[in-house]
């Protein structure tokens, strides 16, 4: 384990950024060249590794940690992006219409930013360094799959779904936090860097993002609208 602390946009952040979308676009193009029949297998597979990775992750938290220490430095599997994983592994599998609607605006417009302002500690090459963009690149990698190579299409109240649907986990998490004294879904306060820090005092500031958010969704509904 390395003693170097991570740090935003350096060599080693924007190294991975780049990483992660030369591999997106190969995976993307490379699963457009294949029958639809092995698109959807391309798809099965695809979420079948996400599962592995969301296991492996957990169990090398839990045993290199243990449980004590993963509850007190909120490593446990209750952040949207760990949840956000396994509706990542229901749409690719199943196509569930109200997980695909999540996986699209979810992760396009709140997960994809821990790409760019990681909460992470541990610079390159540290263990925790790879699993935190691996698995955030997956999930990136999983909306873009649902769009570019089965041809996911957005019905018109997808977005306020998708809304309705954050919403819940924020509501359900926010007591989770004040029981445990944690920051999942950062209910409690936003972490330095993102946008959340710059709203105020948390969890109040997701009452400021509805509109803005809904609106969001909806510019991004027209670019995956179904079409007559």
């Amino acid at each position: 384990m390395t003693d170097s602390t991570f740090t935003m946009w350096s060599t080693s952040h924007l190294i991975a950024i780049g990483v992660i979308a030369v591999i997106s676009t190969l995976v993307v193009l490379c699963g457009r060249r294949l029958s639809p029949q092995n698109q959807v297998y391309f798809a099965r597979i695809f979420g079948a590794f996400m599962l592995l990775f969301y296991v492996y992750e957990y169990a090398w938290r839990f045993t290199t940690h243990g449980i004590t220490a993963c509850i007190e430095h909120e490593l446990l599997p209750l952040h949207f992006c760990a949840f956000m994983s396994l509706i990542c592994i229901i749409a690719l599998w199943w196509r569930s219409s109200w997980a695909c609607a999540l996986v699209y605006f979810g992760v396009l417009s709140a997960s994809i930013q821990a790409i760019f302002t990681p909460v992470l500690k541990e610079d390159f090459p540290s263990t925790a360094f790879f699993n935190f963009f691996i698995s955030h690149s997956l999930l990136l990698m999983a909306a873009l799959i649902q769009v570019g190579v089965l041809g996911w299409r957005a019905r018109r109240r997808d977005p306020l779904l998708a809304v309705i649907l954050m919403d819940i986990y924020v509501m359900a998490i926010h007591p989770v936090n004040l029981w445990l004294g944690s920051n999942y879904g950062f209910t409690t306060h936003g972490p330095a860097g993102t946008i959340l820090a710059q709203l105020g005092p948390g969890p109040w500031y997701y009452l400021w993002l509805q509109l803005p958010a809904l609106a969001l969704f909806y510019l991004m509904y027209i670019f995956v609208r179904r079409k007559n």
